[in-house]
């Protein structure tokens, strides 16, 4: 420890720096002198922060460490406690690493974030590291300091570390110690055997809980696979493999081994590992009792199970923990126009299978009217690999769901991999309705191996070609991604592909109800009045962009050079829309996110630019969240707040001053509001567009892009080289859509489930509609007084599905009850259903 005290000393006095193999140590909280420079956040080095004290515990390095204690979260209690330093070292640019440990000696998780940023930048724009302290661990955090650089943070000129946490769930007490810098190619530095006696007896806790969880898992593991017993030898088969592993650790602790350490994050996987083989066991043992009825052919499978998921639903592929139906029998319900799907899970346990497929045969209703088979489509669900937790955390790292494989039919399956292939059903706007039947086959190397009974009820109603929510979403393929100088490169896509496919992609996205559109303004992009004019002719053309607009200054001259860059761009392409026909569905967006000091300016962009267009609709996402009712911005005639500053109470009142009020999601918010990451999931999506659309009624929603595309497009699956990294570390975020085989298009997982909602919300609306068309007739009013009765009820969103905009359910049957039910009162109304 002197040793490396006497690095400490040379490092703040400016001397040589030690050796190579040396770690160079920023804090190691030997002396008060590492205490006393921590102090809250905006306050003088030196004052005394509360929650900090120097102690002699879980040290893994000399004798002290760092004691952060906080009391379990209350109302009215500090959201995030913490404390922050400028470090003694502010030089890292010979380093390539910082590394630190942290204990949790207590029995709840806790999180430590950790922002790093130089002068220039302000701490939250700094980096971020998010470190997960599971019951009783011990954790060391290893940043690449590349990640600052990709953060444009200077190396040479760091000026804060900030440490906090977010609302302790539990009595929080962590201890950090051994913060050091690292050279590249020198070792990790080690822990003191002193350290590895104080921590291993906190793993005996871990270690028994682990224990009672294994034979919990094997008694019910018992139950479900009981009568089953090809199910029942596979379940203990994994189940004694694990505990070996549990046993292997317990040894570890007993002598108080170093590898215990590194053998801790293992431990979390086998919690992991436990609940899959649970979900699988119960699988297998359900699929074994439906087997005789639906297997077929004369190649059994004994192994290979299948179950159903909704399209609401992520199963991870190699770590399953999503419990699916096992049934003879599906059911797909939808109006005509809609487009329904489900997942059909295939899961080979104890050897691989090839050229597996999912199909439907045509079905019928009890009159002889055909459903065609072609209107059931199935397709091989695509994975994409994540590598890091992104900035809103994750519970799994590695290969989620994705990417919807339209090209592909067909998979290859390795033993233990759970394959979803998605079955869209697509209801035709002239089809009869009515209750069809037929089958759904699963397929294995070309022969019928399982076949299910399929019912499709087709609604009377129909749905819209249009969307029923104005909309204002970029599609416009671009890229985001590390220039390997401490900057990010973005552009629009290098690989121009896609571009060939304009006319195809123009009918996906309006497949989707959306519109081939940009909310801002890129170097090569303007309207394509071919495409518009086309889906105008359709009926399927929404909102678009006429151009992007900024601040405007004050003086003439700065007058006069935003009306070139705007007004002139904007001119020629309104003229073109109102020869087309176009205005009543065009927009103009601009002044994205601006903040409060530049409100005078955006006032006067939009005056001009309702003097000069006063027919087209003027929006903008400006932090204005009175909406132009204690703000200058007047001329405004569009507000879009984030979700979390939506407030329906303020929204009215602009209505009533002829205002609409919009919302709008990107890489934020977070839990517990909904987003539609990767990882997050897929039912949130559905909600946000459907179920809280309705319940709180924004006049439209606004996405800021669905095609950055930061990999080359996908050839083949299910296991894909997609990069799921988009802005600039979040998974999935901007990017909806993926790059199909020649640029042609691929959905996601969550661009399906954005439709789904959508068209959840045109079930309320119709029936919103149809209850006018019959209070509109005081005949019908009194003749239906029973059902608008039940229709005003329904109307209203139940708060098991949502109670507000962070209360929600995670229950897709929730979601198929609500929507059915709106279903049946459209059905029940006696007059024929309204149409959009």
């Amino acid at each position: 420890m002197y040793q490396v005290m006497l690095f400490l000393s040379l490092g703040l006095l400016g001397l040589a720096a030690p050796a190579l193999g040396a770690p160079t140590v920023l804090l190691d909280f030997e002396t008060d002198a590492d205490l006393d420079v921590w102090h809250y956040e905006r306050a003088a080095p030196g004052t005394p922060v509360n929650e900090l004290s120097r102690v002699d515990r879980y040290a893994t390095s000399g004798n002290s460490a760092l004691r952060f204690a906080s009391p379990a979260w209350k109302q009215g209690m500090s959201e995030w406690p913490s404390f922050e330093c400028k470090p003694p070292i502010t030089d890292w640019s010979a380093f390539d690493r910082l590394v630190y440990d942290v204990t949790n000696p207590t029995a709840g998780e806790q999180l430590l974030f950790l922002f790093i940023s130089d002068t220039k930048i302000a701490t939250r724009d700094g980096y971020q590291e998010r470190t997960v302290l599971p019951p009783f661990a011990s954790v060391r955090v290893v940043i690449p300091l590349a990640k600052l650089s990709e953060r444009k943070i200077n190396l040479a000129d760091i000026g804060v570390l900030h440490f906090f946490t977010e609302r302790p769930p539990s009595d929080m007490e962590l201890f950090i110690d051994q913060m050091v810098l690292l050279r590249a190619g020198e070792p990790l530095p080690p822990v003191s055997p002193a350290y590895l006696k104080q921590v291993a007896p906190l793993q005996a806790p871990r270690v028994e809980a682990l224990r009672r969880r294994l034979q919990a898992t094997r008694d019910r593991v018992r139950g479900v696979t009981e009568g089953v017993p090809e199910a029942a030898a596979w379940a203990d088969t994994a189940l004694q493999k694990l505990e070996g592993e549990v046993d292997s650790f317990a040894n570890m602790v007993a002598r108080a081994d170093a590898g215990m350490l590194a053998a801790q994050s293992g431990l979390e996987d086998l919690g992991k590992q436990l609940d899959s083989i649970e979900t699988r066991a119960k699988l297998r043992g359900d699929f074994g009792r439906v087997r005789p009825a639906v297997q077929v052919g004369r190649r059994p499978h004994p192994d290979l199970v299948v179950g159903f998921a909704t399209a609401m639903e992520k199963v991870l592929p190699r770590a399953m923990t999503t419990p699916l139906n096992v049934s003879r029998r599906m059911e797909v319900a939808l109006a005509r126009g809609e487009k329904e799907s489900f997942q059909v899970i295939v899961l080979p346990c104890e050897r691989d299978v090839r050229q597996v497929r999912v199909r439907a045969t045509t079905l019928r209703a009890a009159d002889g009217t055909r459903f065609p088979a072609r209107n059931v489509e199935s397709a091989v669900v695509g994975y994409v690999e994540t590598k890091t937790s992104p900035p809103y955390g994750s519970s799994h790292i590695g290969w989620w769901p994705d990417p919807i494989l339209n090209f592909q039919q067909t998979a290859d399956i390795a033993t233990g991999d759970a394959q979803a292939f998605w079955v869209r059903v697509r209801a035709p706007k002239n089809q009869k309705p009515g209750l069809y039947r037929g089958k759904l086959e699963v397929l294995v190397d070309g022969a019928r191996t399982f076949s299910f009974d399929l019912a499709i009820r087709v609604y009377r109603f129909r749905l819209p070609d249009s969307t029923p929510l104005p909309l204002a979403v970029t599609f416009w393929p671009m890229y985001y991604e590390p220039n390997g100088q401490g900057g990010w490169n973005e552009g629009e896509l290098r690989d121009s592909s896609w571009r060939k496919h304009r006319w195809q992609w123009a009918d996906f996205l309006a497949d989707y109800y959306l519109t081939y559109d940009s909310l801002y303004g890129f170097k090569s992009w303007e309207p394509d009045f071919e495409i518009l004019a086309r889906l105008h002719k359709q009926g399927r053309l929404g909102r678009f962009n006429l151009g992007y607009y900024g601040v405007c200054g004050e003086t003439p001259e700065e007058i006069e050079r935003w009306r070139k860059s705007t007004v002139d761009v904007i001119r020629p392409r309104y003229e073109k829309a109102r020869e087309l026909g176009l205005l009543d569905h065009a927009y103009i967006y601009g002044c994205d996110e601006n903040p409060p000091e530049l409100f005078p300016g955006v006032q006067r962009a939009v005056e001009i630019l309702k003097r000069e267009f006063p027919d087209v609709f003027v929006l903008t996402t400006t932090y204005d969240n009175s909406f132009g009712q204690d703000s200058v911005i007047k001329a405004m005639d569009g507000f879009c707040p984030l979700t979390p500053s939506y407030d329906a109470a303020k929204a009215a009142v602009a209505r009533q001053a002829g205002k609409e009020v919009w919302w709008y999601i990107c890489c934020g918010p977070g839990h517990p509001f909904a987003n539609m990451f990767i990882e997050f999931p897929a039912i949130e999506g559905r909600l946000l567009m459907g179920a809280m659309t309705a319940k709180y009624r924004p006049d439209g929603f606004l996405y800021y892009q669905i095609s950055i595309w930061n990999s080359g497009p996908i050839e083949r699956g299910p296991f894909t080289n997609w990069d799921p990294r988009c802005w600039p570390t979040y998974h999935g975020d901007g990017s909806w859509t993926c790059l199909g085989p020649d640029g042609t298009p691929l959905p996601t997982i969550r661009l399906e489930n954005f439709r789904d909602g959508l068209e959840d919300y045109a079930y309320f609306r119709i029936l919103e509609e149809t209850v006018k068309k019959v209070e509109a007739s005081p005949d019908l009013r009194a003749r239906q007084a029973n059902w608008l009765a039940q229709a005003r009820e329904a109307l209203q969103v139940p708060e098991e599905v949502v109670k507000s905009l962070t209360e929600y359910t995670y229950d897709p049957a929730a979601v198929a009850r609500w929507r059915a039910r709106l279903a049946e009162v459209i059905e029940a109304a006696g007059v024929a259903p309204a149409e959009l």
